[in-house]
């Protein structure tokens, strides 16, 4: 069943938000290259002092591949955001491969989501969250949105997040109240009367 907004009661959505290649990433596939080549050098100085340097000349490229396996993976995350039957559930993507759910809700739970903008920026500031979750490409982006809630134990929540205009309108079926919509600027068109 679906309503006017295009939100269908028990259907799901979901999205994916790739980080982008910032500095901090770029800096961490340095790192890991250079450990990599560390790593070569290493089993080759011991193969080399053991006089086994063949044996270990085939060790090498099979722990390198094992290391890359698991460690190249770090540099490419991915953040999940789903809905389903009004409950949202943020999960982390490592290199496509591996999942973590960082945190499930239901969309009543949440008191409050802001656009991280002028004035909403200091309530979400002013919010001091137990547990903080940053499921975004880019500290800058231009459609950040911080939801807010409390669980059942207490415990304060602040999502970082990038809602696509669908997730907004989910978002508002399940929690009209508290849900804030950035205002998109006005064109020529819209002004003129």
């Amino acid at each position: 069943m679906v309503n006017e907004s295009g939100v269908g009661v028990g259907s799901s959505y979901e999205y994916v938000i790739a980080e982008k290649r910032s500095a901090s990433v770029i800096l961490k596939r340095i790192a890991l290259v250079f450990f990599y080549v560390l790593w070569s050098l290493f089993l080759l100085i011991v193969g080399v002092v053991t006089r086994l340097a063949a044996p270990f000349l085939a060790f090498i490229p099979i722990t390198v591949w094992i290391l890359v396996f698991f460690t190249w993976r770090l540099t490419q995350v991915e953040y999940e955001i789903a809905f389903f039957s009004g409950n949202l559930t943020v999960c982390r993507i490592l290199g496509g491969r591996s999942r973590k759910v960082l945190a499930e809700v239901t969309i009543r739970e949440i008191s409050n989501v802001y656009p991280y903008e002028k004035p909403y920026s200091a309530w979400v500031d002013s919010f001091a969250p137990n547990k903080e979750i940053f499921a975004i490409s880019d500290a800058n982006a231009p459609e950040l949105y911080a939801a807010l809630w409390k669980d059942e134990n207490g415990k304060a929540w602040r999502l970082w997040f990038e809602p696509t205009e669908k997730a907004l309108k989910i978002l508002r079926y399940y929690n009209a109240s508290a849900v804030t919509i950035k205002k998109k600027p006005q064109t020529q068109e819209e002004i003129k009367p």
